[in-house]
């Protein structure tokens, strides 16, 4: 979030008002890791920061790390909840909500932190997500079967147009479940989900893929044959960094493209056994077990249509 002067300013003002120097330099080390006031002021220790000077230095190392918004869900935890046993009255906090969320985000109750506005805009982060931060995440990678050989057989222009309403499906179905494009290439990409129950809106997300190019490809096909593809749900640990590149290299998402490659048949979505052990036994009632070897099992979803 990149945080205008008026909420520094006004942000500064709370912490000042709200609690001494020593309660401050607390929050400032819980929010980034070896904090330390003095070094940042460059007062010697045996001096006391004045409470508006350590304010305004904490409030500016917050903002400059790129962690204001972890700052702000720590000051609604002291004032609803507590901080170290005591409850804080923090100075405008509703003013403070309401500049943020002028600002695009909105506050996740459920997860107690702030989440973009997806009426406002829609980034891979959701605007939570911190460099270098590692995160329990879902995963779903959507690959299109053979498009190498469609790619050759039909004119640009067409394919062009197919897979943009492919990937139209696949923005509709994810976007009412709060997931993320991490990659797109023409012949698919990796989606992550991450507020919520990730797992069952991976996979609903998956059914409703499949489902929904399956109507596609009867009613509104632009090529003469079906588009096929091959979908995998997958969840596991990922350190966050807007490099794709390296982000790209996480275990996890490695594993989740090996089970669209390896395990998955055209038309199909399969979903790990991280991601079906979270999952209501009602929703894998139209799954079928995929075994892997003799400890582990996939579950596989398709259309089935009746002879």
């Amino acid at each position: 979030m990149k945080v205008p002067s008026s909420l520094v300013s006004l942000t500064t003002r709370a912490v000042s008002e709200s609690m001494d120097v020593n309660i401050m330099t607390n929050i400032a080390k819980d929010v980034i890791d070896g904090y330390d006031l003095y070094r940042q002021t460059g007062f010697r220790e045996s001096m006391v920061v004045p409470q508006g000077t350590a304010a305004r230095q904490i409030v500016s190392d917050i903002v400059k790390s790129g962690r204001y918004l972890t700052l702000i869900n720590l000051l609604i935890q002291m004032h609803t909840v507590g901080y170290k046993g005591r409850i804080y009255q923090i100075s405008h906090l509703k003013e403070i909500m309401r500049e943020i969320n002028d600002s695009g985000f909105i506050y996740d109750m459920e997860n107690k932190m702030f989440i973009e506005n997806p009426a406002v805009r829609r980034t891979r982060n959701w605007g939570a997500l911190i460099e270098d931060q590692e995160y329990i995440l879902s995963f779903l990678r959507l690959d299109i079967v053979g498009n190498s050989q469609l790619v050759r057989k039909y004119p640009d222009n067409i394919i062009q147009a197919t897979y943009t309403d492919l990937r139209k499906i696949v923005e509709k179905s994810i976007s009412r479940r709060n997931g993320r494009i991490w990659n797109w290439e023409g012949d698919g990409g990796l989606i992550a989900f991450y507020f919520g129950n990730k797992n069952l809106m991976a996979t609903l997300s998956g059914m409703e893929i499949i489902n929904e190019l399956f109507i596609y490809n009867c009613l509104h096909c632009r090529l003469p044959e079906p588009v096929n593809v091959r979908v995998a749900a997958n969840a596991g640990y990922c350190v966050y960094t807007q490099d794709l590149e390296e982000l790209m290299k996480n275990d996890s998402i490695k594993e989740t493209i090996q089970i669209e490659s390896k395990f998955t048949q055209p038309n199909s979505m399969t979903i790990s056994n991280t991601v079906s052990s979270k999952l209501d036994a009602s929703i894998l009632e139209g799954f079928k077990t995929v075994p892997v070897d003799s400890r582990t099992k996939y579950y596989a979803y398709s259309i089935m249509l009746e002879k």
